[in-house]
């Protein structure tokens, strides 16, 4: 099976904030693998690694959850286990 990695841009601020997240996430999708948000960045960068690419799921979680969620890559392996860009 093979896995994606999902980058977003968020408006998570919060250690809370991305506990509270993650934990949601992770409880909503046996599919998602890890879920990290970097607080450090900027852009409050979302990234998930799942088995499938549920992309929309994940953003429309975020949006009735009331943060703002903007998608911005998503990479699967290729044959040789090489990620590559899908968008």
């Amino acid at each position: 099976m093979e896995n994606y990695v999902l980058i977003f841009k968020t408006s998570i601020r919060t250690v809370f904030e991305r506990s509270v997240l993650i934990a949601k996430l992770l409880r909503m999708s046996k599919e998602i693998i890890e879920a990290t948000i970097d607080l450090d960045d900027e852009d409050y960068i979302l990234r998930i690694e799942s088995h499938n690419n549920n992309k929309n799921l994940i953003m429309q979680t975020l949006q009735k959850e009331g943060y703002e969620v903007d998608f911005l890559e998503a990479f699967s392996p290729n044959h040789a286990g090489v990620p590559v860009l899908l968008n």
